[in-house]
């Protein structure tokens, strides 16, 4: 086999094959994990099922399938399969590698979980509402196949949730019981709750959706909102207060534990039976708040913060140590994912520092899970500056095992650009931003080259220097790609995130301007042939550079937010962006002038830079309509501009692998296209 490397290719998007969701066996002999790639055919991405046997190496394919979960005596996992319209729970068994048919269902199952006993599997479904009689008018049956679709009635606040196709269903998703003996099940909750689903998810905080069980199996927890239907104008505290709640297996009577006074997240009890953990904060009415470890009393009472050191954010993924002494966590740290254990009495360790960051995406520890066997041991996503994620395990002491899975290997035989770390200074005294420089391999480090400045969005996110599929791209096609964390993002503390309150963009963002001064100013850079792109909030940041600087030879703007005021009532959230990242409605005294100063469309007479604009036209989070009245106002005001619509695909354009394709070629031609003069 010859030695030669072959330079990144657009279509290594479609090779990506990314582990995930690794579940280790309570017995440490098997992992199971997620396997995650493009279904070039269909044009989308699938979930397929992996198992490893620890021993040996052994590796079974079970095809298609999603949420691994273990049974309590390591002989068997379930886990979830589509069958075209039908939603079946499998079981596979070790000793024989058969499968099983457990139950097959309507709804799609989430949020798995056995029984200490392991006769029970509980998950959650949506139950749909029961139809309403209603008479027919008399013209209905006139109507024949050529009629259009009548008009669709709603009286619910959130009708979308971005990154679902389609309006959210009426109904409500409720907890189940499932025998596996004999598939019969039944109904644990009811009433007008959450207990998971796509509302019981608010921009990123996880209210309800994991079930715990307690040692002795006679109830389980979930953190959830089961606050009563509001009347009249909008509470925003009720948007996002949660609480942990406790419910009988034998009756299903429900009991609140705690009364927090903010948000609670993936509520678990710990395997002693003696306490609670969950991630949360108390509301401060904020556009970021940092979560908090918690842990409480089984029995209820106040919750005892165990923040971490430095105010950095914790990740919603918990895991109790077996011996129920402490917990496993992960937090960002200056672009590193870190799993740290944590003790009760709050003393922090950081067991390592390589959790992979997201290939598809570029983000530190996005989408990142881990799971704990009874001897300690740990299977976790374990990242590189040179790969794709691979499943791995840490023995307890945080000493590094074997990686065990080769899901990167396509990657032997491409030539992956290197990764310099960068702290650049700002505008002020004593102040430097993180960022990292990526270059195309073999080339001096004197060559001039045109560069990208690639901002991410959030704008609560961080790149991190771990593999990333897009900046791979474009290094390989001749570009340098400067990745900066600006204020705001995730890994640097309370204090770095508060910057953006109520105040993105702003003045300070400005002072990405000096990072890129900086950049060029270390040479191997063409100052003539600096472009700048940027998706969400990162489009967001790239729309106002251009609008208060001409220093970029063009620009991209991708799935920005371009007016605030009319943002905050066609985002799939009104009940929470515009009463967190604002501080009240556009129609609150103040606002609307508040609001405009913040949106780059405000400064679209001042644009000079030729920009392109791409948006998915299912984005329910910063809706097409913002891309598209950017657009025309930069045509309006004789600005080079183009607009870049793809159907049937959402906010991150995750739905369809070629649209990422495609996007790759429009902003490679639009920056060839306009180096400056």
């Amino acid at each position: 086999m010859s030695d030669q490397k072959t330079a990144m290719l657009a279509e290594d998007h479609l090779a990506l094959s990314l582990p995930g969701d690794p579940q280790i066996s309570p017995d440490g002999r098997h992992i199971a994990y997620v396997r995650t790639r493009a279904d070039i055919a269909a044009d989308g991405w699938v979930n397929e099922l992996c198992v490893i046997e620890m021993a040996t190496g052994a590796r079974h394919e079970l095809g298609s399938g999603s949420q691994p979960r273990w049974a309590p005596d390591s002989r068997s996992f379930a886990f979830v399969r589509s069958a075209g319209a039908n939603h079946l729970i499998e079981r596979w068994f070790c000793d024989t590698a058969k499968r099983q048919v457990i139950t097959d269902l309507s709804e799609s199952p989430s949020a798995l979980a056995w029984s200490p006993d392991g006769t029970q599997l509980a998950f959650v479904k949506r139950v749909p509402p029961k139809p309403v009689a209603a008479a027919a008018p008399a013209w209905e049956r006139l109507r024949t196949e050529q009629w259009a679709k009548p008009g669709v009635y709603s009286e619910k606040l959130v009708r979308r949730v971005e990154g679902m196709d389609g309006e959210v269903p009426e109904g409500h998703h409720h907890i189940f019981l499932l025998s596996p003996a004999d598939g019969a099940i039944r109904q644990l909750s009811d009433g007008p709750f959450e207990h998971g689903g796509p509302l019981a998810d608010v921009t990123k905080m996880a209210l309800a959706g994991r079930i715990s069980w307690t040692p002795d199996g006679r109830h389980i927890v979930m953190s959830m909102q089961r606050n009563a239907p509001q009347r009249g104008p909008l509470n925003p505290e009720d948007t996002i207060a949660a609480n942990v709640f406790e419910f009988e297996v034998a009756t299903g009577a429900v009991r609140q534990l705690t009364a927090f006074g903010g948000a609670v997240c993936r509520a678990v009890v710990s395997p002693d039976g003696q306490w609670i953990a969950f991630v949360g904060f108390r509301n401060r009415r904020r556009s970021f708040h940092t979560f908090v470890l918690h842990v409480m009393p089984r029995a209820g009472g106040t919750p005892r913060a165990l923040p971490c050191p430095g105010d950095f954010e914790v990740h919603q993924n918990i895991e109790w140590l077996p011996d129920s002494s402490g917990l496993l966590v992960l937090r960002p740290h200056h672009g590193d994912g870190c799993l740290m254990r944590v003790s009760l009495a709050g003393a922090w360790t950081e067991l390592t520092r390589d959790v992979g960051g997201s290939a598809a995406s570029g983000y530190v520890m996005y989408g990142k899970g881990f799971s704990v066997a009874q001897d300690g041991r740990i299977a976790y996503l374990r990242g590189s500056t040179t790969r794709t994620d691979e499943v791995a395990t840490l023995q307890p002491d945080g000493q590094a095992g074997p990686e065990l899975t080769r899901e990167s290997a396509w990657l032997d035989q491409r030539a992956v650009a290197p990764i310099e770390a960068l702290w650049l200074p700002t505008r002020k005294p004593g102040q430097r931003w993180q960022a990292w420089m990526v270059r195309p391999a073999g080339l001096p480090a004197d060559e001039p080259l045109p560069m990208i400045l690639w901002l991410h969005g959030g704008p609560y996110l961080a790149w991190c220097p771990h593999f990333a599929i897009l900046p791979q791209i474009w290094a390989a096609r001749g570009y340098a790609v400067l990745m900066v964390n600006p204020r705001g993002s995730l890994g640097y503390g309370e204090a770095f995130t508060d910057e953006l309150q109520h105040d993105f963009p702003g003045e300070d963002d400005l002072q990405l301007l000096d990072m890129v001064e900086a950049a060029v100013a270390r040479g191997g850079i063409d100052p003539q042939r600096v472009h700048v792109a940027g998706e969400s909030g990162g489009g967001v940041l790239t729309s106002w550079l251009v609008g208060q600087s001409q220093r970029f030879a063009s620009a991209a703007v991708i799935y920005g937010v371009m007016d605030w005021t009319s943002q905050a009532v066609t985002v799939d959230r009104p009940d929470y962006f515009s009463y967190y990242w604002m501080p009240e409605p556009p129609w609150a005294p103040g606002m609307q002038a508040l609001q405009w100063s913040k949106s780059p469309l405000a400064k679209v007479a001042h644009v000079r830079t030729p920009t392109l604009v791409a948006c998915g036209q299912n984005d329910w989070r910063t809706p097409v309509a913002q891309s598209e009245l950017y657009y025309t106002a930069l045509k309006l005001c004789g600005v080079e501009a183009a607009l870049v619509r793809y159907p049937d695909n959402n906010h991150s354009l995750e739905w369809h692998p070629s649209h990422w394709l495609d996007l790759i070629e429009q902003l490679d031609r639009w920056f060839r296209r306009h180096p400056r003069t």
